[in-house]
């Protein structure tokens, strides 16, 4: 089949695309003409539990109507699938909603959610790392491969970080410690540790001379609160800033911080699946990691603020081992040959 009679269908919930799935574009318009199919009309930053959620999801079902074509789809945009069969359908798995859901208190939601991972039956499913590959292997997947959530090679700084500093107003020769937060508020409190994160900075202000960079959406008034309650200072929040910059601000930085809430489940969660540790690591920063599985991409400390706050120290003094950067392009060819043989052979 010649190029331009392949169409595929790259199926998410919302616009903008999230980082892996602009990965996703990029890389299967080599190989296809690749249409997206989401659940909003605008594009919005992020879907909270509300009316436009359910908005979206009703549209993206409504959508899985009209011509179908070969699919790569989001888990969370499984409605897609509800009113037809799909035999040319690949499920990418990368994270696992039901369980996140039912942690968040949304019970409801989650039931629903588990019965939407039954699209993974039978199905090729391509995951973000090992531990979601097995449990889709126990789901039911006819066959699972791993696509972890690494950046591609053009993750690389633009400006000298002093230089990037002095922007800030940050002095040349002073330390950064770096936490890249999401796109979504109210997730960075509830699932990426944002209390634990500055609890720990309390004690690490009390102990060297370091600037907290907190990058993301993020609830400014609560931070401002907290930093009272707790007497802390030395904070910057640039808010959300572009890709390039985050990778200006990754390069500028001694250390770098991956938290979750402590009681979030933690054993699916490691390098491969995180967009912001393998960012971390893509440029050989030194990481400490709480809340996730086991690594060697990181120092992995307990998740309180004590621990945190020394493994942050550790890295400050130049303990930690840097990491090995790794790149979406070691595993593009791979996952194009098996979608090629899937959707057109």
């Amino acid at each position: 089949m010649k190029f331009h009679e392949r169409e595929v269908d790259l199926v998410t919930i919302r616009t903008p695309l999230p980082p892996r799935y602009r990965r996703f574009f990029q890389s299967i318009s080599k190989v296809a003409q690749v249409n997206l199919v989401t659940g909003t009309l605008m594009p919005t930053f992020h879907l909270g539990m509300n009316i436009s959620t359910v908005s979206a999801y009703t549209l993206l079902l409504f959508k899985s109507l009209r011509k179908l074509r070969p699919a790569i789809m989001d888990i969370n945009a499984s409605v897609y699938t509800l009113l037809r069969s799909r035999r040319d359908l690949v499920v990418d798995f990368r994270t696992p909603y039901p369980l996140e859901l039912a942690w968040l208190g949304h019970r409801n939601l989650a039931s629903l959610a588990k019965r939407m991972e039954k699209t993974i039956q039978d199905r090729l499913v391509i995951a973000a790392n090992e531990r979601m590959a097995s449990l889709c292997k126990e789901l039911g997947a006819v066959y699972t491969q791993v696509i972890p959530n690494y950046p591609t090679r053009d993750f690389k700084s633009t400006i000298k970080p002093t230089r990037w500093k002095a922007i800030h107003g940050l002095a040349p020769n002073s330390h950064v410690v770096l936490f890249t937060g999401c796109e979504t508020r109210w997730r960075l409190k509830s699932i990426y540790g944002l209390d634990l994160l500055l609890e720990s900075w309390k004690l690490v202000e009390q102990s060297v001379d370091a600037d907290l960079v907190i990058l993301g959406d993020i609830l400014i008034d609560y931070v401002y609160r907290k930093m009272q309650s707790l007497d802390i200072q030395r904070i910057l929040l640039p808010g959300r800033v572009s890709l390039p910059d985050i990778a200006n601000w990754v390069d500028c930085a001694d250390v770098c911080v991956a938290s979750r809430t402590p009681g979030f489940p933690k054993h699916f969660y490691d390098d491969k699946d995180s967009t912001k540790i393998s960012e971390y690591a893509a440029l050989e920063k030194s990481i400490v990691a709480t809340g996730y599985a086991p690594s060697d991409q990181y120092l992995l400390v307990d998740q309180t603020s004590e621990a945190l706050a020394e493994g942050i120290m550790e890295g400050l003094n130049g303990r930690i081992t840097p990491p090995k950067p790794h790149y979406w392009e070691e595993n593009e060819s791979l996952m194009l040959s098996l979608l090629e043989d899937f959707w057109f052979r």
